[in-house]
């Protein structure tokens, strides 16, 4: 998995480099300016009659910008370097960089002392790390400038405006058309506001030493393409279908079918060898003719369309037989429904899914959950995450990777926290970000096909750690597939559904 940085990670990472690797941090200047200078190059297809205006803060970011300016020169590109201040109340080590660049800065105090139409492309090297509050004047009114600014637009680590730890912006912020961020992504990048403003994302090695990440605990990391073809295992040349996972899916309830039939066939479709759904009696005929492929155990109900406390001892024999279970999709509040999840929970002896309904009945009573003793995952989406760990929803969706730190603390299971991207807090402690998805999976029955793909997984032997991130990557991944195919807005669930076994055919080796 790739590293994530967080402010302090990322100051820490490159005092660690400066006192390990014997290189200083003018070299880590100069390694980044070249880098963007490649970038801009790149944008202006290396060519030299264009023009550009680097902005550049009096932080080590205007010194980013500062090299980058001084290799643009000299490989012919007319460069103009906009300083918001004055160079000698900038340190060292960017003062340094300055004498070796050997270009003029013009020390600016307001925007309209640069005439923007003269440009071609600007550079903003304002401000990186560390925004953690509304931009101050001036550099809110250079930020509004650079908005307004007719052409492309390079920020260095992060656009200006961009908090890196939550990815929030409360005021004015740069919208990047390229981010050129060094080393390792930072956090605010991937969460909230950071992918909108951001534009194309390029990560610079720039030499900072990755021996900094041994000596550190757990952090955050982004779970790739990589990832999942290393972790994945396809199935064997002479395999069969219990070999293959055994899947109790127990969801549903009447007006909610289709929750239980989307994640009973998302746990088919990724791979499950056999897939038993429980279902209330009264409401199977619902069930059968929308997925073929797997048994319903039914349950008398007498009309009432959801499971029953007494339901327990009818689905234990299915615990013992199978190899995962999915509890909670469509499942309804009702006080009935409630005392059924408590009363089974109680007997699992299995790796377990909770999702949705499944949640529910444990809000603000974490107790049993806590104690469990079986590989458990619980895949809230920030409503649900607030009112199962007792948090503030706004808090929750404002930064989320704190909300998931805390319940560390605490919590000693996988948790998906669904959403923008999906983050998984991993049993480890570790934090994980997702790489996959688009914004048309935003529809009903998504976190349903989730649910299935995470159990086949579980039922399969991965860990419910590697169930998770794998299964959030690969539902992604199928989500991304289906936008090829149906564009952004006429995503369904069923689309998603369809695409997880051409999903899952890129990685079909046989073994």
């Amino acid at each position: 998995m790739i590293s994530v940085l967080t402010t302090a990670g990322s100051r820490a990472l490159d005092r660690y480099t400066v006192r390990k690797r014997r290189v200083t941090e003018v070299d880590l200047m100069r390694n980044a300016g070249r880098v963007v200078a490649i970038e801009v190059g790149k944008l202006l297809r290396g060519e030299t009659n264009h023009h550009v205006l680097v902005v550049c803060g009096k932080g080590h970011n205007g010194g980013d910008g500062i090299a980058a300016a001084g290799f643009l020169s000299s490989w012919g590109y007319e460069c103009t370097v906009a300083l918001l201040g004055k160079i000698d109340e900038m340190d060292e080590v960017v003062t340094t960089t300055h004498g070796e660049a050997g270009i003029q800065v013009r020390e600016l105090a307001l925007p309209d002392e640069i005439k923007w139409s003269e440009y071609n492309l600007v550079v903003d090297a304002l401000l990186g790390i560390g925004v953690d509050q509304s931009l101050r004047e001036p550099v809110s009114q250079w930020v509004q400038a650079i908005t307004e600014f007719i052409g492309p637009v390079l920020s260095i680590d992060l656009p200006t405006g961009l908090c890196t730890d939550t990815g929030q912006v409360w005021g004015g912020v740069v919208q990047a058309d390229l981010t050129v961020t060094m080393g390792y992504p930072k956090l605010g990048l991937l969460i909230n506001d950071g992918p909108d403003v951001c534009g194309r994302l390029v990560v610079a090695d720039i030499g900072f030493d990755a021996a900094y990440f041994d000596e550190v605990q757990p952090g955050i990391a982004q779970f790739t393409r990589e990832d999942f073809a290393q972790a994945y295992r396809p199935p064997p040349r002479r395999t069969f279908k219990h070999r293959q996972g055994k899947t109790l899916v127990i969801a549903g309830s009447r007006g909610m079918t289709g929750a239980a039939v989307l994640a009973a066939r998302a746990a088919i479709l990724s791979g499950s060898g056999l897939t038993v759904a429980a279902c209330p009696a009264s409401i199977q005929q619902l069930y059968v003719p929308a997925m073929p492929e797997v048994i319903t155990l039914s349950l008398e109900d007498h009309g009432q369309g959801m499971f029953l406390p007494q339901h327990v001892t009818a689905i234990r024999e299915s615990l013992a037989w199978c190899s995962a279970v999915v509890l909670g999709p469509g499942l309804s509040r009702s006080p009935q429904v409630k005392e059924f999840v408590q009363a089974l929970f109680e007997h699992l002896e299995t790796p377990t899914l909770l999702d949705a309904d499944g949640l529910t009945p444990f809000n603000g009573d974490l107790d049993l959950l806590t104690a469990a003793d079986v590989p458990l995952i619980v895949t809230p989406h920030a409503q649900e995450f607030a009112l199962l760990f007792d948090h503030d929803l706004q808090e929750v969706m404002a930064d989320p990777i704190c909300a998931l730190s805390e319940v560390q603390a605490y919590f000693p299971h996988t948790v998906v926290l669904k959403g923008a991207p999906t983050l998984t807090l991993l049993s480890t402690g570790e934090i994980v970000v997702n790489s996959t998805g688009n914004p048309g999976m935003a529809t009903a029955g998504s976190g349903d096909v989730l649910s299935g793909v995470i159990g086949t997984l579980l039922s399969q032997g991965y860990s419910a750690d590697e169930a998770a991130v794998m299964g959030v990557w690969l539902h992604g991944l199928a989500g991304d597939l289906a936008r090829r195919c149906y564009g952004t807005p006429g995503i369904t669930s069923s689309h998603i559904l369809e695409q997880l076994p051409l999903a899952l055919a890129e990685f079909d080796i046989i073994a």
